[in-house]
């Protein structure tokens, strides 16, 4: 097996970063559900523990039109994380604030998320 195939990339990545994350929270919303007769449920709300770091997108990124200037990257490590990350349910809360994801992709190795936020 390579360090690719079984995850020790993944956990090694998790150490050598160690010291520059911090905990972020993904909150997951759901919708309510219509029941006939009975009218909509309530949908739910569960945070999932996950750590991070925000950063900036690169210049390159913005000019072309890649992202918005004032969009934030997110980036997680996958090691402890027990959700992936969903743009359509999904919001991050980190420093005080609450960022509304728009895409999130995992690099080939799954030891990271990089997230688009807003």
């Amino acid at each position: 097996m390579s360090l690719l195939t079984d995850g020790k990339l993944a956990a090694t990545i998790a150490t050598a970063l160690g010291g520059i994350v911090y905990p972020i929270t993904i909150r997951r919303t759901t919708a309510g559900t219509y029941v006939p007769g009975v009218g909509v449920t309530p949908g739910t709300t569960t945070d999932h523990a996950a750590r991070g770091f925000l950063g900036a997108f690169s210049a390159y990124e913005i000019a072309n039109g890649l992202v918005q200037p004032s969009d934030v990257k997110v980036t997680l490590l996958a090691a402890g994380m027990d959700i992936k990350p969903t743009p359509a349910t999904d919001t991050v809360q980190a420093d005080g604030r609450t960022l509304t994801i728009v895409t999130a992709k995992s690099d080939p190795a799954g030891a990271t998320w990089s997230l688009q936020c807003r």
